[in-house]
């Protein structure tokens, strides 16, 4: 049984992720597929990258996953960052395949990344109106046949490299910034529990929010009452504040003249 896993800012409201699931059994019908992220916020493929990226080490070798989210910013950004939404990858990365659009998402998903990846050949534009659906879908199949990857893609080390934020250090702080929110409110930062250890340690510590100051860790949710803040490691090591049964933004919105915005900066102060 073969395993495809989709990532893509889709949704549940619409028809069309449906429309893609149908091919996909149509055209492998004893395959699992796996809604890895289907909610992720439009055109936010960095968020998409840190959902797959998390996932990824649980899925077992040879899994498929189609990573639908397109990067959206003006013309002259994408140029500057040489991104081609026309342009469709394939990619094996620690065992598993890897089907996106030339966006960056490779890198997000490791810095390090130098795996070969092909470019995508499909027949005319229209197919390009709904990749997933239409090419990506395609080329799960062809893979799960075992196709020769020459007659469909070709090997290409011409494509978009991006990079995600990494925390850093100085003698006075920590700094990071928040990757994702959840469904639940939760902030997830970069900040791993390996660098707040070796940064840290024992010494005092204060994460000043905007509505909330941290100076104590904790180890899991259930450490505070409904309503009180938590700041702890989760379940992949990272830096984790939480606002218990609320929205996590009740304490990290920074007011402003016009709106609200939420924080995406994180600094830990440190205390001798």
């Amino acid at each position: 049984m073969s395993i495809i896993t989709i990532t893509t800012d889709l949704g549940y409201r619409d028809p069309y992720l449906a429309m893609v699931k149908g091919v996909l059994y149509g055209k492998q019908p004893t395959a699992k597929i796996v809604d890895l992220a289907c909610d992720v916020n439009p055109h936010a493929h960095n968020e998409g990258a840190f959902a797959l990226r998390s996932a990824l080490p649980y899925f077992p070798e040879n899994t498929i996953h189609l990573f639908a989210i397109k990067f959206l910013n003006s013309s002259e950004t994408i140029s500057n960052l040489a991104i081609d939404n026309t342009r469709y990858l394939l990619s094996k990365y620690k065992g598993q395949y890897i089907i996106c659009p030339d966006n960056g998402v490779l890198t997000l998903l490791d810095k390090t990344f130098n795996e070969p990846v092909y470019q995508l050949y499909f027949d005319n534009d229209r197919q390009h109106s709904f990749y997933l659906r239409d090419i990506f879908t395609e080329v799960a199949s062809k893979i799960i046949n075992q196709v020769p990857l020459e007659e469909f893609s070709s090997e290409t080390g011409d494509y978009c490299k991006l990079y995600a934020f990494e925390s850093f250090s100085t003698p006075s702080n920590l700094q990071g910034m928040v990757l994702y929110e959840d469904d639940f409110g939760n902030l997830i930062t970069s900040i791993t529990k390996q660098e707040f250890e070796n940064q840290i340690g024992n010494k005092r510590f204060s994460i000043a929010l905007p509505s909330y100051n941290v100076t104590k860790l904790h180890n899991t949710y259930d450490d505070v009452k409904i309503g009180d803040v938590v700041c702890f490691f989760n379940s992949m090591d990272l830096l984790e504040i939480s606002l218990l049964g609320q929205s996590a933004n009740k304490v990290a919105m920074k007011p402003n003249l016009l709106n609200k915005y939420k924080i995406d900066r994180i600094i830990v102060d440190i205390y001798d």
